[in-house]
């Protein structure tokens, strides 16, 4: 017995998956417009990490930067593009934050575009809703500054922290990606030192892959006052600059950019030194340059003398040696270099000479 079998056959189709694409001339004729700035040059629009060890002082920077935007003031010699700002900060109370801005001296000018808050809702709890409606009502936001990421992570971490650093940052990244505006989130760096700053943040390299741009700020030491601010961003040049923090206004202030040598602390090693030979000096030495580092570390055991460099510190600072009446004469060969210093009368006041021995 033979049975009929009907086939039903699935007509509807589905449509192929393809790349949305663009070709090369098609891009070029595009008009975009240029890349728009919180602060000229260093924070363009988009989303930022400033990182830094505990207590640092990366609050009092951010809350700076904040007065800056929201005044049109200046940051360094950088100038803000003027907007309102949101300070998100969330490790603080609003009398600690009004204490802060009366020492950054925020009182004497108008700070009304600036609004802080001390309490948010997490990332996927709210936070991205909360921003939106913040910004449908201040529409002219330019800077939302986080303080500090880890208390707006609210999602559970699973085994790969790369992919949790990358959904957070995506999450945030909604914000930039509908508002012309800068997201600044505040974050820690690991107790780890490394050669590369961007190395140094607390989680995954997922911090660093989904952002525009890490600005890490780096004490020289963790009871002084001079750091380092290395600024690597994806669609700007990077920056290095030497800062100082004034504890008399709690400001961050430029020094120089770093490799370069501000003139004040060079005349400040210029005149160290100084004053070390004046007391190391009877009426005249002559010796190798190691043994007068030697000479002068048995004074000072901390002073920043090396064989290698003491004769271009004292070559450099031959017209503060002769105002003190101290002549520097220098002998070079093949082999090392003999140092002649000798203490002069007014009279006999002598320039630096450099006299070069060939030796056979």
């Amino acid at each position: 017995m033979n049975e009929n079998k009907t086939t039903s056959t699935n007509t509807s189709t589905t449509a192929p998956k393809v790349f949305d694409i663009i070709d090369g001339n098609t891009l070029m004729a595009q008009e975009y417009e240029p890349l728009q700035f919180a602060v000229e040059k260093i924070l363009p629009h988009g989303l930022f990490i400033l990182a830094g060890s505990g207590k640092i002082g990366k609050s009092w920077l951010s809350l700076n930067i904040c007065v800056n935007v929201a005044t049109g003031g200046r940051l360094w010699e950088f100038s803000s593009e003027k907007g309102d700002v949101l300070y998100l900060a969330l490790e603080d109370n609003y009398p600690r934050l009004q204490d802060r801005l009366n020492k950054i001296k925020a009182a004497a000018v108008d700070i009304s575009r600036l609004k802080l808050t001390t309490a948010s809702f997490g990332i996927s709890s709210g936070l991205i809703e909360q921003a939106h409606n913040h910004i449908a009502t201040y529409p002219d936001t330019k800077l939302i500054i986080i303080d500090t990421l880890e208390r707006i992570r609210d999602t559970e971490f699973d085994k790969n922290i790369y992919a949790c650093d990358y959904r957070d940052m995506t999450a945030l990244r909604e914000i930039t990606n509908k508002h012309k505006l800068t997201l600044l989130l505040i974050h820690h760096t690991r107790k780890l030192s490394d050669n590369d700053p961007l190395n140094t943040l607390s989680g995954s390299m997922g911090l660093v892959g989904s952002v525009d741009g890490v600005f890490v700020l780096e004490k020289d030491k963790r009871t002084g006052h001079d750091a380092k601010r290395t600024i690597a961003n994806r669609d700007t040049e990077g920056f290095c600059f030497k800062l100082r923090f004034e504890p008399e206004d709690c400001k961050w202030v430029f020094v120089c950019n770093d490799g370069e040598q501000s003139e004040e602390k060079a005349d400040e090693k210029d005149e160290w030194l100084l004053l070390l030979v004046d007391e190391f000096l009877q009426d005249a030495w002559s010796g190798t340059a190691t043994e007068l580092c030697e000479g002068l570390k048995a004074l000072d055991p901390e002073a920043d003398v090396t064989p290698r460099t003491i004769t271009k510190r004292l070559k450099s600072s031959i017209g503060l040696f002769k105002e003190s009446n101290i002549a520097i004469a220098i002998d070079r060969n093949r082999d090392s270099r003999g140092i002649t210093l000798t203490r002069q009368g007014e009279r006999e006041q002598t320039e630096l000479t450099e006299r070069d021995v060939v030796t056979t």
